[in-house]
């Protein structure tokens, strides 16, 4: 039996009209708050309106738009009336809007603005750590499948092809996403080794980079002991991932560039260190015989001081010793007594009649007997 299958354009077409032809959905308000705000240069807007649960893609056309009474813009808490309608081309339901109405500041964005001043407050914007000039490792905490990955790789290839490089794939959007990146920046922290990190995603809309505002992600970059780069979507985009890292980035491209030395600069600053080394080493030996001559001279004028003075103190002890030596005693006249083993006489009362002396003078001996 041969099953017939319907082409998608016949089930697409078939599903607009019966969005356009419902009741409700073809006249209706709609409140929510506006994110991911785009005005094309056709002159069309493109939005999403959001709330606590859910979001609805929204589109005012040139003509509507150019009559509205306000500039819309993200944040801005809105009714818009129009009617439901599906884009065949990508299939997205869409609310086509022909009036939107002002109603006051989102409550996302309220609450966006409170964390910001708590985290303000708490210090947890305060990181302002220098970024490694030469870092030889770099860990990234992005998606392993998105186009900024493939930019950044690139980047640092071409600058330092040396330059190691950690991927902690991590999702970047979602209800997972935050706490996600939260696990790799603590992995990278803990294992890669690196000299410095950087977190971050390709550009999107509001609700694709939301989970770069989320509290814990800017708690784990501030605790980071690796100085982080943040660089979350295009140059308009910023998250609290921004405020509370070392350095903001406006693109993933650019905080690539920020963290990979250049191969050529580092090779010209090593070749100029080297030049300046050898004028140095050069200026120091050319000056070598000169600075050698003086020390010589300066040495050899050291120790003949010391030998003078030596030989001064030598002579000065020498007369001391020369005049308490016996031998001056015996060239005054004066003789020394010893008995026949060899020991000074020195009282007379040690003597007996008829002992055996020897009298000792300047320039003989003589033998002896006491009478």
């Amino acid at each position: 039996m041969k099953v017939k299958a319907y082409k998608v354009s016949k089930i697409a077409e078939y599903m607009k009209d019966l969005l356009e032809d419902d009741m409700l959905l073809c006249s209706l308000w709609v409140e929510g708050e506006i994110s991911g705000f785009t005005r094309h240069s056709s002159g069309h807007l493109f939005f999403a309106l959001k709330d606590d649960d859910a979001t609805l893609r929204c589109a005012i056309f040139k003509s509507q738009a150019d009559e509205l009474p306000f500039d819309p813009n993200n944040g801005d808490l809105v009714r818009i009336y129009g009617r439901i309608s599906l884009y065949k081309k990508s299939g997205d339901l869409r609310l086509i809007g022909e009036f939107l109405d002002p109603v006051g500041e989102g409550n996302i964005q309220q609450s966006l603005e409170k964390l910001k001043e708590k985290l303000l407050a708490e210090g947890i914007f305060g990181n302002q750590r220098p970024i490694p000039r030469y870092a030889r490792k770099i860990a990234i905490v992005t998606s392993p499948t998105g186009a900024a990955i493939a930019d950044m790789l690139k980047i640092i290839r071409g600058r330092n092809h040396l330059t190691e490089v950690v991927l902690l794939p991590t999702l970047v959007q979602g209800d997972h996403a935050p706490a996600d990146i939260v696990r790799s920046i603590q992995l990278a922290n803990d294992e890669s080794g690196a000299d410095v990190l950087i977190v971050g995603r390709g550009g999107g809309s509001t609700e694709d980079l939301w989970a770069f505002n989320s509290e814990m992600v800017a708690r784990a970059v501030y605790a980071s002991d690796i100085p982080v780069i943040s660089a979350v979507g295009h140059e308009t985009n910023f998250s609290l991932c921004d405020f509370a890292a070392d350095l903001r980035c406006a693109t993933p491209t650019e905080a690539a560039e920020v963290a990979t030395p250049h191969w050529g600069q580092m090779a010209g600053g090593l070749k100029f260190a080297v030049d300046e080394l050898n004028q140095a080493l050069a200026s120091k030996i050319e000056g070598m015989p000169i600075r050698l001559e003086r020390r010589t001279n300066a040495l050899q004028a050291c120790i003949s001081r010391r030998v003078d003075n030596a030989k001064r103190d030598l002579m000065a002890k020498s007369d001391i010793l020369d005049k308490v030596s016996p031998m001056a005693v015996l060239r005054r006249g004066f003789a020394l007594v010893t008995d026949d083993a060899g020991n000074t006489i020195k009282k007379g009362n040690n003597l007996e009649t008829g002992q055996a002396v020897t009298l000792k003078f300047e320039d003989c001996d003589r033998n002896a007997k006491i009478l």
